[in-house]
């Protein structure tokens, strides 16, 4: 009962004040929401990498032309600069990849050049994988409308084009693609085939992404060296024994820095890393903000106390005891802190949704997060609560009845 005449008592003395009230409540409000805001971007970037880095296709082995260790405690001087770095690998090496993993159709290439590519009067800006007939099995790609172009397209160099939905639809808008033409420097390719929707990964669209033999790539951008090598392990038991191959067959040809050989699994556990970390900074700077608003608290009921010292007197000459007095400016502090920690969710997941709508990235508010940010300024309330509430419950009843 005295519990509950208590919060009744701080509800009464908070609504008395209400801009003060507001005012300091505010620094919870905030603290609590960017806590879940933030630490729920982290979860989201995190879930994206990871569906990104999965949507590659199942099994896979990446290779680079320059050395990277994907340790967070390792020294990036001592990695080298992949802008820097010079491109050795070339057609030949593909092929002896081929050869040594026994399965040359498990080995494709990947040249990418950004461009445009028109239609008439209508233009994309995007970008144009040259890759060679088997990377849509490799990475596990599906074509919605059309199909993929073959060995034969390949080794002729022909001018055939699968489009992204996103290039697609700015291209030709509600129009059949499938058998029309578009341009890139110039040059007439057929639109054999649209890829499968796969959507956004941190800000990146997927579907903005188009192909082309990469044979046809060396005549239109020049060049003749694959930028990547992709390699699709036959079983995920396999992998590690395909990555010794492929570091064997690379050594045999290329210096230790001239290379680096990723798996699925590397990549994944580096991303994961990655945005732990980002996701515990950006909490961390959001939980100081929930500190200022519980010293904000703490001012505010330092300033009630001496304001209401006369009303302190009054209670303890009828009656009150130390506990009482205690209890009441205790539970004052924390309905502020607390009332400030809903609030705070309530904006943290209009922030989400609004985060989603205007950048289409995905956010976690999961209720883990809520119940820790809640739990979080209950106990900044009751922290930052229990010394103006000692102070009061210690005054002296007689030299608080003569205070003016």
């Amino acid at each position: 009962m005295k519990l509950l005449e208590s919060f009744r008592s701080a509800l009464k003395s908070l609504r008395a004040n209400k801009m003060r009230s507001g005012l300091t409540m505010l620094g919870i409000v905030i603290g609590v929401g960017f806590v879940i805001l933030l630490v729920s971007l982290g979860a989201g970037a995190r879930t994206e990498i990871t569906q990104g880095i999965q949507g590659m296709g199942s099994n896979l082995i990446i290779v680079v032309p320059f050395k990277i260790e994907l340790d967070i405690g390792s020294n990036p001087m001592q990695q080298g600069n992949p802008g820097m770095a010079v491109n050795k690998f070339t057609l030949n090496t593909v092929d002896e990849l081929g050869r040594a993993l026994e399965r040359p159709d498990s080995v494709g290439i990947i040249v990418q050049r950004s461009t445009y590519i028109s239609n008439g009067n209508r233009r994309f800006f995007g970008i144009v994988t040259g890759a060679d007939h088997n990377e849509f099995e490799i990475r596990e790609l599906e074509a919605e409308e059309g199909g993929f172009f073959t060995a034969a397209d390949v080794s002729s160099a022909r001018r055939v084009i699968v489009l992204g939905k996103t290039v697609a639809h700015n291209l030709f808008g509600s129009e059949d693609p499938i058998g029309q033409f578009v341009t890139i420097k110039g040059r007439k390719f057929k639109v054999i085939g649209i890829q499968a929707e796969k959507g956004r990964t941190m800000m990146i669209d997927q579907d903005a992404f188009s192909y082309i033999p990469f044979t046809t790539s060396f005549r239109v951008f020049g060049g003749s060296q694959p930028d990547i090598i992709l390699v699709k392990a036959e079983s995920p038991e396999t992998v590690m024994d395909e990555v010794s191959i492929v570091n064997e067959t690379l050594a045999s040809s290329l210096d230790d820095d001239e290379f680096s050989v990723i798996t699925q699994g590397d990549a994944l556990a580096f991303a994961e890393d990655i945005t732990n970390i980002l996701t515990y900074l950006l909490g961390g700077i959001a939980a100081i903000s929930l500190l200022v608003g519980g010293i904000g608290i703490m001012n505010i009921m330092l300033v009630s106390v001496t304001e209401r010292t006369r009303e302190i007197g009054v209670r303890k000459a009828v009656g009150a005891k130390t506990g009482d007095i205690l209890l009441q400016f205790l539970i004052e502090a924390v309905t502020l802190s607390v009332l400030g920690g809903i609030v705070g969710i309530a904006l943290a997941a209009a922030g989400s949704a609004l985060y989603e709508l205007l950048f289409h990235l995905q956010t976690q508010i999961t209720v883990s997060i809520i119940l820790l940010a809640f739990l979080f300024s209950m106990l900044v309330g009751v922290f930052f609560g229990v010394y103006p509430a000692r102070k009061a419950s210690k005054l002296d009843p007689i030299e608080s009845l003569r205070y003016e």
